[in-house]
Parts: structure tokens; C-alpha cells; sequence
């Protein structure tokens, strides 16, 4: 019989969230399941919990993570189906799938009810079943397992705060039944108050145990004792400072039968280990990224054990959820939608949740009722580059948001940087474009800018915190979480996609009022070339009448320089590599004077006549020859990007107080304060306008430098609906 198909295998649709690369961020995925199988169980997902676990996943911190990943394995929902064979579950039965979906069944592990430690173990995610394909967890609408793995939810116990303990509720429970220390009236110690260490005290003191909560922040103190019940509390520093500190350390020395320590990051354990009394036990949960130091000495001395554990096996994991709701044990939650995830993740790595993140996935929308309007555009779908017609939805229209018909966008060298990938951070499907330009369809019922039939554009940046000293100071661009127009994850998680596409939404903050009397393609490549030189032309106050400008470069972005510059009132001489650019710089763009950078005598005779260069070169080149030309006190402003260090002379800059410096677009006020300026000024970039069609040759002019000066886009004429 031949193979099955991957859609014959996998037949069920399901929707998630996965990230799909190093930076973690998580955004909406279509994928699939497998057909319900005779042992199977399929469960609709209601809640799972967020482990650390899936901080480091997400990220690959530990060098295994294979992407797409659709995390989760603290998951908890109600059986929908299930396989001809299932002897233990009905559907409607409240369940739960926790860090393990398969082992071989066979090794004495398997045969011990420690299906954790099979050395062919199958991760929730993420992992490869089975079958070959590839795990999913429980950031998603639907689960299925072996009934083996499922476990039942006690009536009793809540969903959502019971959820975590499918991973951290069993990970602690496990080694206080296994090393021992459970026995009423025992002493231990638990490290940590986290995600693992608050249930780790609550399962102690359920057990009947005296507990001791040991933690680095004494601000914890209230919350271990009052609200969790611990018996007392330890501050604990590093080693020294637990060897010298006076009362409660030295009360605690030798006075634990055991410690369950809780924490990841590394720390010293001999203090720790120093409570412990004679034949006390040292048990690690965490996983710290580097070796513990131990000494043997006092292991030798006292007959002390250290020791580890990981989760526990299914039997044990039913045994502790049905422990659990007979004491009325659950984790500390704070219940989230799924498009909070990614905001979610960035608080837990700062340790800023008490103490447990839960989705309520039930609440999660799908990505077509997130993003309804269908979309048509351009995108590339690997580092060759190479563009095509591509399908894709935006959002609706939001209540503060603007959408607008495109008619123009420019071809920006960014777009070819970011179509091969040569800065090593592009995301596929990429849709290019950031400076778009066109009429307003339709706008947020919040909006108070703009209207119906207006002519806008976005350029590199649709949205930012709103809220840094940054954003608050109307610079947009220096927030360092910005979202850039394209090649980027919104808010929700979402990729942006950008201007080589018939329609485009943004919020209205984000947005510009176009003049009338500026040209759509024409003045397009403001939106990047413009601000890209117009900001550090006015932030470095170089836009004083009568000053003398350089500008390194005429291409793109230096050609629309000298036309602000010529605005300014400044005088300006254009510093090229090419002697035949001089006519075009003096006679069409109106430069007072033209200098060859690799002529000697010309740079000679020009030193020090410059109160300051604009250097818009992205290519290596030397510094040395333009810190020269510049006057003391004079300025050289980068605004190019080239891919290696340049080499900085520093003695002519101290003997000279001369500065060089570098700017990034501009913010949003100042870009709509260039594009008014540009328009009173009657200036547009030069440009070559073409057919949506022709987008793949203008990349490989664009790449030889074969264009004179900026491709726009005729989106609106051209790109047609295939």
C-alpha cells in the first residue's frame, strides 16, 4: 500500500500561534492535525498555560528548536472525540495533555509509569512524532494524544489555574514523593518564588511540611509568608554574603531536611547547601545555562545528597492533579488573550508576572476574522528576491485606523537589502515598499485627521510604543519598539507586509497629509530619501542660510540632499567618485560645486572649506578624506549603512572638535513637516516610474546603481489581480 499523502495523514485544519524564527515573536499559523487514531483523544484547547520553557523554545536559546514551533504543553480543554479503542475518556470530559505526547512503551522506564524518562520520549512540542511529522503544542484551537498521555481534570479544579500544573505542578511534585519529603513535619527549603517555586509551596504545606522560602528579593517576604503560607523566609545573596551575614542565616544553617530548588540562572549552591542538616537533600529543578560549583567537603561530611529531577510520568501527573483538587491547589494566574502573547513573553523574560501566564485560547480570533480584507501585491518568498503576485489579507479597518487606496509606491535600496536577506533579518513572504502613497477609502470611527478621498502616504515606520521619552519627543523612529512598515511583527503578532500591494491600512499617527501640489510619484521617495536627509540637515542646524554643505554621493538619497539643502540657502559642493556626475550635480540639481573624492589635488585644495558633509554613501569608503574637508567644529552626518566598521580617525577630530555623528528618518511631525517644506519648495526626487510588472528588472538596476535616481511604482495603474 503506498504512503499517505501529509493531508491524507493529517487531514484535521488547525489554527495557532507559532513563531518562526530566532526572534520568538509569535503570530497566527494554519496547520494540521492527524485523523483521530483508535487510542486517540481530541480535545478542543480552552487554556494553556506559558511555561519558561517556551521563552527559551521560542528563541532556540537551547540549540533544538526547529520553526515553524507552536508552543504550549500546560494544556488544558474538553474531549471533542475520540478513537475506536479509548477506554478511559468520553467526550465532554475536561482534560489535559502536559510535557510528553509519546515514549517507545516498552523500556523499564515505560513499564514504571516514568514514560519522562524514556529515552525515546516525544515532547508536547517541540520534536517530531512518530509518524515523521513535526509537534505542535497547545497555542492552538484543537489538541490530539494517545490516551495515555491525557490526563482527567478533577470536576472540581479550575481550568485555567490548573493548567500550569501540568508542568509546573508535577515538576515539583515528583521529587518531594520521590527523594522522600513528604513526611509531615519535615523542614525543606524552597529556592525561588517563580512560576515552579509559589506551587512548590503550596504542595509542601499540603503535604504537611514546615517550609522556608529562600528568594534574592526580601520583597518577597510578605508574599511567601501571607499568602502562600510558607513558615519563613530567607533572603539569600551570594556565597560570601551568606557566610557573613548574622541572625536569620546562621539560625538557618543545618535546619532543612531538604531544599527544592526552583531557579534557572546560575547561582552559587554551597550557601544553599550549607542549611541542609546531616543526610539532607539538594534537589535542582531548574537549568541553569552553565555548570554549579560544588564542593564535596560538606557533601562528604553530612551525608548530603544532590540530586535532580524532571516532570514525572502520566500515572504520577494524574496522581497530582487529583491531589491538587483535593487540596484546592492551583497556580497563581494572570489569564490573557492569545494576541497578548508576544507582549506576554517579553514580561516573563523580565520576570514581570506573579506568577503564572495562562491564554484563554477560546478568546483567540483566526486570522481571517482578524485580517478580512483581502489583499493583492508583490511579495518575494526566499533570499533569492525575486518578487511575484502574492494573496494576502490585512486587518479591518480599526477605529483609529486609516486605509487608503496605493497608487504610487518607491523602490528604496532598503527593499533590496531586505528582499535578499543581507542583513540576516528578513521574514517570508516579504511585500517591499515604505514609501506609499494614495487616496483614503476608509477611516476608524476615532479618526480625526483624515477623511475619505484625501491623498496620504506611510513611509518606514506604522507603529510604536507611543510612550518612551522618544515617542514623547515626536520621535517615532528612535522607539525602540517600532514597528517598521514591512518586514516586521505588528502588535498582534502579525508580519507587515508593505507598499507593492493595491491597499494599505495604518494607524493615523502614522499616516500624512499629502499637498496638493506635490506629485504622488514623484514625491513617493520622500517618504524615506526625503526625511533620511532632510532630519539631520535640520537636527545638526545645518539648514542656516549660507553655511557650506557636503554631500557625499549622488544617488537616491543624495540627490534629493542637495535639493534641501539649496532650500536651506546652503552653499553646497557634491563629493563623488565620478567625475561625470559633475554636470548633472551643478547644471540640473543646482550644486555650487563639484569634488572628485579620488582626485588628490581636488580634496587637497578643498580642506577644511566645509562647515559640515552630509555622507549618504552605504558602500565602505574612507573617512579620513571627508573628516579633512570639514572646518573645525564642522560635522560629518552618516546617513548611509555600510556592512563593515569604517575606520575613524580620531586625532583630526580632537585636534579639530569635530563631530561625526549619524540619523535614521525622522519622526512622524518632522516627516510631515519635510514633506510641507518639500512642497512649497517644489521638491521631488528624480524618478523613473514603472509598471508593477517590470519590478524584478528595476531590482537588478537598482543593484548596479543603473537609475537615476529612485524607481517608483505605478501600483495603481499596473498591478493587476492575478
Amino acid at each position: 500500500m503506498a504512503d499517505k499523502s501529509p493531508e491524507e495523514q493529517h487531514p484535521v485544519k488547525t489554527f495557532g500561534w507559532a513563531a518562526r524564527d530566532t526572534t520568538g515573536t509569535l503570530s497566527p499559523f494554519k496547520f494540521s492535525r492527524r485523523a483521530t487514531g483508535e487510542k486517540d483523544v481530541r480535545m478542543k484547547v480552552l487554556y494553556c498555560g506559558i511555561c519558561h520553557t517556551d521563552l527559551h523554545s521560542v528563541r532556540n536559546d537551547w540549540g533544538f528548536s526547529t520553526y515553524p514551533i507552536v508552543p504550549g504543553h500546560e494544556i488544558g480543554g474538553e474531549v471533542t472525540e475520540v478513537g475506536s479503542k479509548v477506554t478511559k475518556f468520553k467526550v465532554g470530559d475536561k482534560v489535559g495533555v502536559g510535557c510528553y505526547i509519546g515514549s517507545c512503551g516498552s523500556c523499564e522506564d515505560c513499564a514504571n509509569d516514568l514514560e519522562n524518562y524514556c529515552p525515546k520520549s516525544i515532547l508536547t512540542y517541540p520534536g517530531t512524532y512518530h509518524d515523521g511529522t513535526p509537534n505542535y503544542g497547545g497555542y492552538s484551537n484543537e489538541m490530539v494524544a494517545d490516551e495515555r498521555f491525557v490526563v482527567r481534570f478533577p470536576d472540581s479544579m479550575p481550568l485555567d489555574g490548573g493548567c500550569p500544573l501540568l508542568c509546573a505542578g508535577i515538576t515539583v511534585y515528583s521529587p518531594m514523593k520521590y527523594y522522600g519529603l513528604v513526611k509531615p513535619g519535615n523542614h525543606i527549603g524552597v529556592v525561588g518564588l517563580g512560576g515552579l517555586g509559589h506551587i512548590a509551596v503550596k504542595f509542601a504545606k499540603a503535604f504537611g511540611l514546615k517550609v522556608t522560602a529562600i528568594s534574592t528579593s526580601p520583597n518577597k517576604k510578605e508574599e511567601a509568608l501571607k499568602h502562600l503560607g510558607a513558615d519563613s523566609f530567607v533572603v539569600s545573596k551570594d556565597a560570601d554574603q551568606m557566610q557573613d551575614e548574622t541572625g536569620i542565616y546562621q539560625a538557618a544553617t543545618s535546619t532543612l531536611d531538604g531544599i527544592i530548588d526552583t531557579v534557572s540562572a546560575s547561582h552559587p549552591v554551597m550557601p544553599l547547601i550549607g542549611l541542609l542538616k546531616n543526610h539532607g537533600k539538594f534537589i535542582m529543578l531548574g537549568a541553569p545555562s552553565k555548570p554549579l560549583e560544588i564542593s564535596m567537603f560538606p557533601l562528604l561530611t553530612g551525608r548530603k545528597m544532590v540530586g535532580a529531577s524532571g516532570a514525572g510520568g502520566l500515572k504520577e501527573t494524574q496522581e497530582m492533579l487529583d491531589f491538587a483538587a483535593k487540596h484546592n491547589i492551583t497556580a497563581d494566574i494572570e489569564v490573557i488573550s492569545m494576541d497578548y502573547v508576544n507582549t506576554a513573553m517579553e514580561r516573563l523574560s523580565k520576570g514581570d508576572v506573579k506568577y503564572r501566564f495562562v491564554i484563554d485560547v477560546v478568546m483567540a480570533k483566526s486570522y481571517e476574522e482578524e485580517h478580512p480584507v483581502k489583499t493583492f501585491g508583490w511579495a518575494a518568498r526566499d533570499t533569492s528576491g525575486f518578487l511575484s503576485p502574492f494573496k494576502f489579507s490585512r486587518r479591518a479597518t480599526g477605529e483609529k485606523d486609516v486605509r487608503f487606496k496605493v497608487l504610487y509606491t518607491g523602490i528604496c535600496h532598503s527593499d533590496l537589502h531586505h528582499l535578499k536577506n543581507d542583513w540576516g533579518r528578513s521574514k517570508y513572504p516579504l511585500v517591499p515598499g515604505h514609501e506609499i502613497v494614495g487616496v483614503v477609502t476608509e477611516v476608524g470611527s476615532k479618526v480625526q485627521n483624515f477623511k475619505v478621498g484625501e491623498k496620504v502616504g506611510v513611509g518606514c515606520m506604522v507603529g510604536s510604543c507611543r510612550s518612551c521619552d522618544n515617542c514623547t519627543q515626536d520621535l517615532e523612529n528612535y522607539c525602540p519598539k517600532k514597528k517598521l512598515t514591512y518586514d516586521d511583527y505588528y502588535y498582534d503578532g502579525t508580519l507587515t507586509f508593505g507598499g507593492y500591494s493595491d491597499t494599505m491600512v495604518a494607524d493615523e499617527h502614522f499616516v500624512i497629509h499629502w499637498p496638493d501640489n506635490l506629485p504622488l510619484d514623484g514625491g513617493a521617495p520622500l517618504l524615506c530619501a526625503g526625511i533620511t536627509t532632510y532630519s539631520p540637515l535640520k537636527y545638526f542646524g545645518l539648514d542656516k542660510p549660507s553655511l557650506c554643505i557636503g554631500i557625499v554621493g549622488l544617488g537616491g538619497l543624495g540627490h534629493v540632499a542637495v535639493k534641501f539643502a539649496k532650500a536651506f540657502g546652503a552653499k553646497v559642493t557634491v563629493i563623488s567618485t565620478s567625475a561625470a556626475k559633475k554636470e548633472e550635480a551643478i547644471k540640473k540639481l543646482g550644486a555650487d560645486s563639484f569634488l572628485v573624492s579620488r582626485n588628490p589635488d581636488e580634496m587637497q585644495a578643498a580642506t577644511g572649506t566645509l562647515d559640515a558633509i552630509l555622507d549618504t554613501v552605504s558602500a565602505v569608503h574612507p573617512l579620513l578624506p571627508l573628516v579633512n574637508l570639514i572646518k573645525a567644529h564642522g560635522k560629518l552626518i552618516l546617513v548611509g549603512a555600510p556592512d563593515k566598521p569604517l575606520e575613524l580617525p580620531v586625532f583630526p577630530l580632537l585636534m579639530g572638535r569635530k563631530i561625526v555623528a549619524g540619523s535614521n528618518i525622522g519622526g512622524l511631525k518632522e516627516t510631515q513637516e519635510m514633506i510641507d517644506f518639500a512642497a512649497k519648495h517644489g521638491i521631488t526626487a528624480d524618478v523613473e516610474v514603472i509598471p508593477m510588472d517590470y519590478v524584478n528588472t528595476a531590482i537588478e538596476r537598482l543593484a548596479k546603481a543603473d537609475v537615476r535616481y529612485r524607481f517608483v511604482i505605478d501600483v495603481g495603474n499596473t498591478l493587476k489581480v492575478a
